[in-house]
C-alpha cells in the first residue's frame, strides 16, 4: 500500500472517530435526557400521591435506571386505575339505591337546574302531572308540565328563582288533589345553587277529613239551633259562656252575642256563694231543677241536664234546659182546686194517695195510713184498693215504711217534696210528689218511671262507656282519673296511668276483617277486666288503645309489676275463628304527682310514652320523661349527693311551732327536715325521703333527726323552756325492735326528759305489724315518750287501734282542714275527729292552720293544739329559740 492509500485510510478512519464521537454524545445526551423525562414522571407520580419529589443524593441516575422505573411508574398507574375503578364501581350502587329510592318514592320529587329548567323527575311525578320525561328534560318548568301555571302561581316560580337559602314550603290545589309542596335549593362544593328539588306529597286526604270536620260542625249547630231545648256551652275554668243556641236566647231574650261572654250565674243558677255541681263538687252529670233569670230579671222555672264534653280537645260544661213554667203551674193548680176537681181523681193515669201519719210515744213519725187511694194507686202496687185504705203502711213494707221522714217534713212544713222510691219485690221504681192538702195529712202522687229510669241508664251507658268492649270510654275514665288523683292527694299515694296500644292490630283488621279484630278487643278488655286489682280501672278510648289506672300504690316497683303482668297477659296466644294469634302491646307509663297533677296532662304524657315504647321496639313498656337520661343521670346524682350529705353537714332541722289555744303560749315544736345542697340548694323532703327509705341510709338520718331534735330541745329546757316538747315522724323502716334502745340511748346522752320527745307515727305503719306495733309502743312509753298519730284520717285502717295503743294525740291531716270553711264534708270530718280524740282521752293537734277562719273554727270546736303558717312557718333552731323569746314577752306582758 502507498503513501497515498494509507493517507485516505487514515483520514477515513479518523472520519469514523468523529462519527462515533458525535454519536457517542447524542447517546449520552439522550440518556441525560431520558433520565430528566424518568425522574420527572417519578416526581409528578409522587406528588398524586402526597409524597416528596426525589433528590438526586437519594438515588443517583445508574440506580435509577437499573430499578425499572418505566414498569414502576406502570404497576402504580395500574394501582391507582384499580382504585378508580373500585371507588367508581361504589359510586355507580350509590347512584343505583338512590335512583331506587327517587323512583320508589310515594312523592312526587322534580328535580330543576339554577335556570328552573326541568332536570329529572321520578315516575310519581311523571304520573301525578302528566310529564313526558324524553321529551321534558331540558326544558323550563313553565315547558315541560303541563297545565304548570294551574300547579305552580307565576309568583311562586319568582319565589324559587330568588330562593337561595332554606326552603319554600305551599299547599296547592291541582286536578282534584291537593298537596303539600316542599322547594329546597341544593348546593354544590361552592356553597353555589345548582338545583332546586321540588317534593310533591299527596294531602288530599287530609284535607278531605278537614272539609268532613267543617260540614258536621255546620250540620251539629243546625241541629242545636232547631231543637226545642236551650243549649249552653260554658268554659269550666272562667264559667264563662262560650256558645248559645237560638233557643237559649229566645227563652233569655238577649242576642247571642250578648250572651256569649257572660258568667253563666248571670242567668242559670243565681247566687253568690254556691258552687257548680260539677266543677266545685266533682259531680259527673247534674240534672235538676234550677232558675232561668231572663233579660227582664222573671224567673222561669227550668229543668237543667249539665254534663262535661270534648271539644277540640278541650272540656266544656255542655247545659241544656227546658221551660217548666207550666209543669209548676199546673201542680200548683192541682194543689189548690184538688177538691173542684174530684172527679178527675179517679181517672188520672197518676196513682194518687191521701195518708196520715202516725207518731209513737215520744211524738216521732214511725208509720202512716192511707185514708183513699185512686185506682191508678192499687194498680201499679198490684194491690187492691181495699186492702191499702184504713190500713198501717207497715204492714204492706214488712215494717217501717221508706222515707218516712220526708213525709213528716211536708207535713209540718208544708212545703211539697218529691223523691224516688225503688220497690225491688216489685222491680218497679217510682216517682213520688207529696204535698199537704190539708192540715195533719199528706198527698202523695206517684208516676211509674221505671221505664224511663232504663232509658235513663241506657242513655248514661251510652256516654260513658264503649259499646263494643263495655269498658269505661273517655269521659269516665278522665272522672276516675280525677276522683283516683283526688284520693291520693290525700293519702300521699301514688296513681300510675297505663296507656296501652296493641301492636300490629292493624294487621289482624287487614287480613281478617273488622270482625275478627272487633273479638280480639273483646278477648283483650275481658283479660284486662279479670286481672285488675280491686279500686284500678281500665278503659278504652278508642281503636286499639286502652287506659289501665292503678291506684293505691307507693312506689314505681308496683307499677312496674303491674306493667310486666299486663304484657304479659297480652302476650297469650288467642284462637278467633280458628286462627291462632298473638298480640303484643306497648305500655306507656305517667305517674301522679311525679309527672303531673292535672287529668290531661298525665293521660298525654302517657300516650307520649306509648308511643316512644313503639318506637323503642314494641311489647314493652316505658315510662314518660321529658329527658329520660337527664332524669336518670339526676336521681343517681342525687342519691349519691345524699349519702355524703350528713357528713358535709347538709341536713338542718326546722321547727314548727305548737300552740296551745286554750292558753295560747307555745307547747312544743315539730322538727322538720331540711338538705341544703351545696349546689343545688335547699331540697324539699318529699324528694330525698323517699330515696333514703330505699336503703338504711334513712336509718342513720333517721337517728340523727332524733338526736339533733333531743339536743336543741335540752338546750332550750336549759333557758327555761322546761314543758316544752319536740316531735319527731318516724320512718317505717325506723320502726323496728331496736327502736326503743335507740331512743332510750339519745334521751340518756342528751339528757332531755323522756316526756318531752314526742314521737309520731303513720296508722298504715301502725296496721303493718299491729302486735309488734303494740310491743314497740309499750317500750316506748314505759320510758317515758309521748305517741301521736299523724295523717289521722288518710289510713284505712280499723279504729279500734286507738284503745290498743298508749297513743296521747291525733294529728288532723292538713287536707281537711285546707277546705273546711268551703267544704262541709271536711268540716263534719274534723268536727268528728275532735270528739272522738276527746270521748277517748286523747289529745288533738290540727296542722296546716293557715288562715284566720281556720283558727277560729279549730278554738270553738274545742282543738287543743294547732300548727301552721297562720301562726309561723318552720324555722332553724336560732330563729326558733328568739320567737320563744319573743312569745314569752308578749305572754307575760
Amino acid at each position: 500500500m502507498d503513501g497515498g492509500d494509507l493517507q485516505l485510510e487514515n483520514n477515513t478512519l479518523h472520519q469514523q472517530l468523529e462519527q462515533l464521537k458525535q454519536e457517542q454524545e447524542r447517546l449520552l445526551q439522550l440518556e441525560q435526557d431520558v433520565i430528566g423525562y424518568v425522574r420527572a414522571k417519578i416526581d409528578q407520580l409522587l406528588k398524586i400521591m402526597g409524597t416528596l419529589p426525589l433528590r438526586q443524593e437519594e438515588l443517583d441516575d445508574a440506580t435509577l435506571l437499573a430499578l425499572d422505573p418505566i414498569g414502576i411508574i406502570a404497576e402504580s398507574f395500574s394501582q391507582v386505575l384499580d382504585h378508580l375503578k373500585e371507588t367508581n364501581n361504589d359510586l355507580v350502587v350509590a347512584r343505583d339505591e338512590l335512583e331506587a329510592i327517587f323512583n320508589a318514592t310515594g312523592a312526587a320529587i322534580i328535580v330543576l337546574n339554577d335556570e328552573l329548567q326541568l332536570h329529572s323527575c321520578n315516575p310519581m311525578a311523571v304520573k301525578r302531572f302528566s310529564i313526558d320525561a324524553e321529551k321534558a328534560l331540558g326544558c323550563h318548568l313553565e315547558q315541560a308540565i303541563p297545565d304548570c301555571h294551574s300547579l305552580l302561581s307565576q309568583n311562586f316560580l319568582n319565589e324559587l328563582a330568588n330562593c337561595r337559602q332554606g326552603r319554600l314550603v305551599i299547599e296547592i290545589a291541582f286536578h282534584d288533589s291537593w298537596y303539600s309542596l316542599v322547594a329546597t335549593p341544593v348546593r354544590n362544593s361552592n356553597d353555589q345553587v345548582s338545583f332546586y328539588a321540588l317534593i310533591f306529597s299527596d294531602i288530599t286526604e287530609r284535607k278531605r277529613t278537614e272539609e268532613s270536620l267543617v260540614e258536621a260542625e255546620t250540620r251539629l249547630t243546625e241541629i242545636l239551633n232547631t231543637m226545642m231545648a236551650g243549649i249552653l256551652i260554658i268554659d269550666p275554668q272562667t264559667h264563662r259562656i262560650v256558645d248559645v243556641n237560638h233557643m237559649a236566647s229566645q227563652m233569655i231574650g238577649d242576642p247571642p252575642d250578648k250572651i256569649i261572654g257572660a258568667i253563666c250565674h248571670r242567668y242559670i243558677c243565681p247566687s253568690s256563694s254556691g258552687q257548680c255541681p260539677l266543677t266545685d263538687l266533682n259531680q259527673v252529670i247534674d240534672n235538676s231543677d234550677r232558675v232561668l233569670i231572663n233579660n227582664r230579671g222573671e224567673e222561669i222555672p227550668i229543668l237543667k241536664t249539665a254534663t262535661i264534653i270534648e271539644l277540640n280537645g278541650k272540656a266544656f260544661i255542655l247545659e241544656s234546659f227546658i221551660d217548666i213554667q207550666a209543669r209548676k203551674l199546673a201542680e200548683q193548680a192541682l194543689r189548690e182546686s184538688e177538691q173542684r176537681y174530684r172527679s178527675l181523681y179517679t181517672a188520672m193515669r197518676e196513682g194518687v194517695a191521701i195518708g196520715e201519719l202516725v207518731y209513737d210515744a215520744h211524738g216521732v213519725a214511725c208509720d202512716y195510713i192511707l185514708h183513699d187511694v185512686n185506682r191508678a194507686f192499687s194498680e201499679m202496687l198490684g194491690v187492691a184498693s181495699e186492702e191499702l185504705v184504713g190500713h198501717r203502711a207497715s204492714e204492706f213494707y214488712h215494717g217501717a215504711p221508706p222515707y218516712i221522714h220526708i213525709l213528716d217534713e211536708v207535713v209540718k212544713y208544708g212545703i211539697p217534696k218529691e223523691y224516688e222510691l225503688p220497690l225491688s219485690d216489685l222491680e218497679k221504681v217510682f216517682h213520688v210528689s207529696v204535698s199537704r192538702p190539708e192540715k195533719e195529712r199528706f198527698a202523695c202522687i206517684i208516676n211509674d218511671v221505671t221505664d224511663s229510669k232504663k232509658a235513663q241508664q241506657e242513655i248514661e251507658r251510652l256516654a260513658y262507656y264503649d259499646t263494643l268492649t263495655g269498658l269505661p270510654n273517655r269521659v269516665l275514665i278522665k272522672d276516675r282519673l280525677q276522683q283516683a288523683v283526688a284520693q291520693a292527694q290525700r293519702s300521699r299515694a301514688l296513681v300510675g296511668v297505663l296507656a296501652l296500644d296493641l301492636d300490629h292490630f292493624k294487621k289482624i283488621n287487614d287480613s281478617l276483617g273488622i270482625g275478627c279484630g272487633d273479638q280480639m278487643l273483646k278477648l283483650v278488655s275481658q283479660r284486662l277486666k279479670g286481672h285488675l286489682r280491686q279500686g284500678d280501672s281500665v278503659a278504652r278510648m278508642g281503636g286499639d288503645e286502652f287506659v289501665i289506672l292503678i291506684t293505691g300504690i307507693k312506689s314505681q316497683n308496683d307499677i312496674v309489676t303491674a306493667a310486666g303482668k299486663i304484657l304479659d297477659l297480652l302476650a297469650e296466644p288467642v284462637t278467633i275463628d280458628g286462627h291462632d294469634l298473638v298480640s303484643t302491646g306497648s305500655l306507656g307509663i305517667s305517674v301522679y304527682p311525679t309527672d303531673a297533677d292535672e287529668v290531661d296532662l298525665l293521660l298525654k304524657h302517657a300516650d307520649t310514652a306509648m308511643y316512644q315504647a313503639k318506637e323503642t321496639g314494641r311489647n314493652l313498656y316505658q315510662f314518660y320523661s321529658p329527658d329520660m337520661n337527664e332524669r336518670a343521670f339526676e336521681r343517681l346524682f342525687l342519691d349519691s349527693d345524699l349519702h355524703r350529705a350528713l357528713a358535709r353537714n347538709e341536713l338542718e332541722l326546722y321547727f314548727q311551732p305548737q300552740i296551745d289555744l286554750a292558753q295560747g303560749h307555745v307547747v312544743g315544736a315539730e322538727a322538720l327536715l331540711r338538705w341544703n345542697h351545696a349546689t343545688k340548694g335547699q331540697i324539699s323532703p318529699v324528694v330525698f325521703i323517699p330515696l333514703a327509705e330505699e336503703s338504711d341510709l334513712i336509718l342513720d338520718i333517721g337517728g340523727w333527726v332524733i338526736e339533733e331534735a333531743c339536743r336543741h330541745a335540752r338546750q332550750w329546757h336549759d333557758q327555761g323552756y322546761t314543758d316544752l316538747r319536740v316531735a319527731v315522724n318516724l320512718s317505717a323502716r325506723q320502726f323496728r325492735s331496736d327502736l326503743p334502745d335507740i331512743v332510750a340511748r339519745v334521751l340518756h346522752e342528751t339528757g332531755l326528759p323522756a316526756h318531752l320527745l314526742e314521737l309520731e307515727l303513720t296508722e298504715s305503719l301502725l296496721m303493718e305489724r299491729p302486735e309488734l306495733a303494740r310491743t314497740i309502743l309499750n317500750k316506748l312509753r314505759y320510758l317515758g315518750n309521748h305517741l301521736s298519730i299523724d295523717d289521722f284520717g288518710t289510713g284505712y285502717s280499723s279504729l279500734s287501734y286507738l284503745k290498743h295503743f298508749p297513743i296521747d294525740r291525733l294529728k288532723i291531716d292538713r287536707s281537711f282542714v285546707k277546705d273546711l270553711n268551703v267544704d262541709p264534708d271536711d268540716a263534719i270530718i274534723v268536727e268528728a275527729i275532735i270528739a272522738l280524740a276527746h270521748g277517748l282521752r286523747l289529745n288533738v293537734v290540727a296542722e296546716g292552720v293557715e288562715t284566720s277562719d281556720q283558727f277560729e273554727f279549730m278554738r270553738q270546736r274545742g282543738c287543743d293544739e294547732i300548727q301552721g303558717y297562720v301562726v309561723a312557718r318552720p324555722m332553724p333552731a336560732d330563729d326558733f329559740l328568739r320567737y320563744l323569746q319573743k312569745s314569752k314577752r308578749q305572754t307575760e306582758s
